[in-house]
């Protein structure tokens, strides 16, 4: 008996000194933030994280819509070994018996709990939790006689036009399900900072996702008259006509022109309620970490923060994410272990946001999952200073017109691929060079002066997406 207990106790010491684990996911957040250089706005709370941490100035999504891009965050597996290409697949529809994020810590002695938006909206994964996940499906309105209306999300919905794209009315943050949501994640927090056993907590924020609904003391943080405008509100030079989304969910909405550019007041107040909302967000999170302050975990809890996708706030003419494009592709993405004596450092290798799931195990210092496509970045995150350089590249995907937009994210190059979705042929190129080209202007595939960088990103494409296996 007295061994037993022994063992019994033994063990529960060994999970008292893991890390808890807190995960910080943004809905459509780009790497706009003061702390990626955008010093016109106002992202305090996640400025002081990169401060902590490890800051990836080019980590990537897998497909720049939020189902795909979740499910295999969640998983750590890529789009096609799950097949998720729109936002109805779960991933449990395809691959049942996949092991996902919080479960696989939750099968090593973890408490793992999840608050909002996780998967896409209202898939769940009850397995993943120690009890519920916590959602709100209203409270995206909050301005008079629209506190009850709900947006439709996934496609294109009529009842959208009776619907701004957004508002700044005065309320308080808990007036949008975002604040009720992070009350409750909160409350948890607290709860399980209580207990021996370590935690890992999802807190998953819908904004700034569409509808661009923020309270008004966010959008008062800006002065609309200074805010920029994207400056390339154009297709790229050269590019395919399918490469460029027609943003007809934006258009969905209430004094939204069904064609053509938005007029330049109008893209203006887009843009400062997009703003309000990443400002809006980073207040949220300010009050997380605070409270992980109090309960005295803060030096025990490794933070990750990253963001599904990109988006287009007027970039080649989009307002959307739904490309293979930088603006849709490229994320915000931290880590911070706070036993790490790294702080405040950049890493500039391309990475993927699978690579969370393999990475958060590692410093954890659990098992490594098994038969995930991501790779660890704990030495980065431990010692970016001694961790080995590394030659990597990142994938993405989005599929349109009956094509597979198929792309590879070098240092210095991105290179898409369109292949026809029935044949596999290649339908259309494209290779932007970022040392001359970073906004993706002009598609200089057929250039003479490119051909081998063009032969050496095909290489690299071709090493995930051989010819042979273009089909879904």
């Amino acid at each position: 008996m007295r061994i037993l207990f022994w063992l019994f106790s033994f063990s529960l010491g060994l999970l008292a000194e893991r890390p808890n684990v807190l995960i910080i996911g943004i809905d459509d957040l780009r790497p706009e933030l003061n702390c990626y250089g955008a010093s016109h706005i106002h992202s305090p709370n996640i400025d002081r994280l990169a401060e902590r941490g490890s800051l990836f100035t080019r980590a990537y999504c897998q497909y720049a819509i939020c189902g795909p891009s979740r499910s295999s965050l969640f998983t750590g597996l890529r789009p096609d070994t799950i097949q998720a290409y729109n936002n109805k697949t779960h991933f449990r529809d395809t691959r049942p018996d996949t092991v996902s994020l919080p479960e696989h810590f939750k099968n090593h002695g973890y408490a793992t709990y999840g608050f909002g938006k996780v998967l896409h909206n209202t898939h769940r994964d009850d397995q993943s939790w120690s009890q519920p996940q916590h959602y709100i499906l209203g409270k995206q309105y909050a301005s008079l006689g629209l506190e009850q209306m709900k947006a439709g999300i996934d496609g294109v919905h009529a009842s959208n036009k009776q619907l701004p794209l957004f508002e700044g009315p005065d309320v308080d943050d808990d007036a949008y399900r975002d604040g009720v949501t992070n009350r409750a994640a909160i409350r948890t927090l607290r709860t399980a900072a209580r207990s021996d056993q370590p935690f890992l907590l999802f807190m998953g924020y819908h904004k700034p996702h569409t509808p661009f609904n923020a309270p008004k003391r966010y959008w008062d943080l800006y002065d609309p008259k200074t805010l920029p405008l994207a400056d390339n509100p154009f297709a790229p030079r050269g590019s395919p006509e399918f490469a460029v989304s027609p943003w007809r969910y934006v258009r969905s909405f209430q004094g939204m022109p069904e064609e053509g550019p938005l007029p330049e007041p109008l893209a203006r107040h887009v843009r400062h309620a997009y703003f309000a909302c990443i400002s809006y967000i980073d207040a949220l999170i300010g009050e997380l970490l605070s409270a992980l302050d109090d309960t005295g975990e803060a030096d025990n809890t490794v933070i990750a923060l990253f963001s599904d996708h990109g988006y287009q706030l007027g970039e080649h003419g989009m307002w959307c994410k739904h490309s293979n494009f930088e603006t849709s592709t490229h994320i915000p993405f931290l880590i911070i272990d706070p036993r790490s004596e790294s702080k405040g450092i950049t890493v500039d290798q391309p990475v993927e946001l699978i690579d969370l799931y393999p990475t958060l195990a590692d410093i954890a210092d659990i098992p490594s999952a098994k038969d995930v496509d991501g790779k660890s970045l704990a030495d980065l995150v431990r010692s970016p200073n001694r961790a080995k350089i590394r030659d990597t590249v990142a994938y993405s995907q989005y599929h349109r017109a009956g094509n597979r937009g198929l792309s590879v994210r070098s240092q210095r190059f991105r290179y898409t691929e369109w292949r026809d979705t029935k044949s596999g042929e290649i339908v259309a190129q494209e290779l932007y060079d970022h040392r001359i080209d970073p906004q993706e202007n002009i598609n200089v595939a057929f250039s003479p002066e490119q051909s081998d960088a063009m032969n050496k990103m095909r290489e690299r494409l071709y090493k995930l997406w051989p010819l042979r296996a273009s089909r879904n």
